[in-house]
């Protein structure tokens, strides 16, 4: 069975010699066993009485420790714990003593002017242990320096892995600061992007609102000279005086007016603008012509002419007449009048 060394320690203690005189010796070799139940001791004491080294071997049982712990009014683990410290202390814990006294092994801790006995074993001679302890200092030295080799090439890969961790946050702290640049050089493209737009919808909705307060200073001239021929026209249909006057020459005439008034209204239009003697060549061209042997009259007596001509003024459109046979046909009315 594989001795489990974690658990073996061998200290050199100072301990008093065997005879009791308080000669003390150099020193004594003291292997510990630790296990659950039991402490296994092996002592070597150095005398210079005796010619060679003297071997015990002893052990202490859980329940007379725990037996001395209720006695020293202290729990079990405690108590447990500062004798390991006692006899596990290369060069002895302080404030402890150590003796072989009457063939048992003793402990004592040293309170002020008070000894208070921790601890006392039975030794039980043995032939040469000193073969056994060194080789199995040998042997915990072997198992220590091939712990303290795993540790160390633990710690040198923790060592490695702490330095590629670093590298690896120096790396992340350097993207992270180029994507914060980025992000804010993106951020500020965009605003300035939309900072341009913005001030080209401004300059834009400024360019409508001039246009529209020029469209409002020049359309309100051509508005009123619509509002006026329109009102006119209304006027010219609207002030007959005799219903029955009203003759196909006066419709022709009132035609030939509200063709004008459109033609004034669309003052946008692209179209040259007619002229007054080209409008009355017009009405002259609709106008029947009548002869002396055409005698029309009016219910009350009065020529179809002056009811014309009266419709035409009423209407406001200015008539010429220039035409011969119409100043003969009105010499002939009335000459046939004054018969």
């Amino acid at each position: 069975m594989e001795a489990d060394y974690d658990n073996i320690y061998l200290n050199k203690l100072p301990i008093t010699a065997a005879t009791g005189d308080s000669v003390m010796v150099p020193y004594a070799l003291v292997e510990s066993t630790w296990g659950e139940r039991k402490i296994l001791l092996k002592i070597i004491v150095f005398s210079p009485i005796y010619n060679t080294p003297l071997s015990f071997l002893s052990e202490i049982d859980h329940e007379v420790l725990q037996q001395t712990a209720i006695r020293l009014e202290k729990s079990l683990e405690d108590f447990l714990a500062e004798t390991k410290v006692a006899l596990c202390t290369d060069g002895g814990a302080p404030g402890f003593s150590y003796s072989v006294e009457d063939n048992n092994f003793v402990w004592r801790k040293l309170g002020g002017s008070l000894t208070v006995t921790y601890g006392s074993v039975i030794l039980l001679r043995s032939p040469c242990l000193l073969s056994d302890v060194l080789q199995n200092s040998i042997n915990v030295q072997s198992h220590l320096r091939s712990v303290v080799q795993l540790r160390n090439q633990i710690l040198l890969e923790l060592k490695e892995e702490h330095e590629e961790l670093l590298e690896f946050q120096r790396q992340q702290e350097e993207d992270n600061r180029l994507y914060e640049i980025e992000l804010i050089t993106k951020c500020i493209t965009i605003l300035n992007e939309k900072k341009v737009v913005i001030n080209q919808m401004k300059k834009q909705l400024a360019d409508d609102d001039d246009e529209d307060l020029d469209g409002d200073n020049h359309h309100p001239g051509q508005q009123h000279r619509r509002d006026e021929l329109g009102d006119g026209g209304m006027e010219g249909r609207s002030t007959g005086t005799n219903p029955m006057a009203s003759t196909a020459t006066g419709q022709d005439v009132e035609s030939v007016v509200s063709r004008k008034s459109s033609s004034v209204i669309d003052f946008s239009d692209s179209d040259a603008f007619d002229s007054p003697l080209h409008e009355q060549e017009e009405l002259e061209h609709n106008l029947p012509k009548r002869t002396k042997f055409q005698l029309p009259t009016t219910a009350a007596g009065t020529p179809r002419s002056s009811t014309s001509t009266s419709s035409t003024a009423a209407g406001r459109v200015p008539v010429v007449d220039a035409d011969p046979s119409e100043a003969y046909n009105r010499d002939t009315e009335e000459l046939l009048q004054n018969m």
